[in-house]
C-alpha cells in the first residue's frame, strides 16, 4: 500500500524528469535560434555558443549588434531624423508635426489620415499613438492644416507658400 510519503516522493521524481526534459527542449531551441542568427549574420559576428560564454554575454553582444544595425538603418531611412543629442531636446510631437507638415506639403490635393500616419512614421521612425489627437493638436498649432472631408487632411491654399518657404 502506498502511503502519502511514497506518493510525494514519486511525484517529485516525476517533476524532476519533466523539468530535465523541458530544460533540454529549451536548450535545443536556443541552439537553433543561435544557429539561425549566425546564418543571418553571415560573418558569424555573434560570439560562438560554448561553455565559456554566459547567456548574459551573449545577450549583451546581441543587443550591441542590434543597436549598431538600428543606428545605421535610422540614419539611412530618412534625412529628417536628428542625431541623438538634438533629439533629446525635442519632443516626439514636435518631430511628428514637422514631418506631417512636410508630407502635407508634398500632397497638394490632400491625403487620407491613415496614409499620412504611415508616411509620418516612415519619415520619423517613431509611432503615433493616437492619430486623431495628434492631428487635432497639429491643426491647433498650424491653422493652415485643414480637414476638408472625413479622414482627409491638406494644407490650405493661402498657407502653402508660407510652408514651402519654411522648409527651404
Amino acid at each position: 500500500m502506498f502511503n502519502e510519503r511514497d506518493a510525494l516522493r514519486l511525484r517529485l521524481e516525476q517533476l524532476n524528469h519533466t523539468e530535465i526534459t523541458v530544460i533540454r527542449e529549451f536548450q535545443k531551441e536556443r541552439n537553433q535560434i543561435y544557429a539561425k542568427l549566425r546564418e543571418l549574420d553571415g560573418a558569424n559576428q555573434l560570439p560562438s555558443v560554448n561553455k565559456k560564454s554566459s547567456l548574459i554575454e551573449l545577450a549583451s553582444a546581441t543587443a550591441q549588434k542590434f543597436k549598431e544595425v538600428n543606428k545605421h538603418s535610422r540614419t539611412e531611412k530618412s534625412s529628417f531624423m536628428l542625431n541623438t543629442k538634438e533629439q533629446i531636446h525635442r519632443s516626439k510631437t514636435s518631430i511628428h508635426r514637422e514631418a506631417a507638415l512636410k508630407v502635407l506639403n508634398t500632397y497638394k490635393e490632400g491625403i487620407r489620415g491613415t496614409d499620412l500616419r504611415v508616411e509620418i512614421e516612415k519619415e520619423t521612425g517613431i509611432p503615433i499613438m493616437n492619430m486623431t489627437t495628434f492631428m487635432q493638436g497639429l491643426m491647433k498649432h498650424h491653422p493652415e492644416v485643414k480637414k476638408p472631408d472625413r479622414g482627409r487632411y491638406k494644407l490650405s491654399k493661402e498657407q502653402e507658400l508660407i510652408s514651402e518657404k519654411s522648409f527651404k
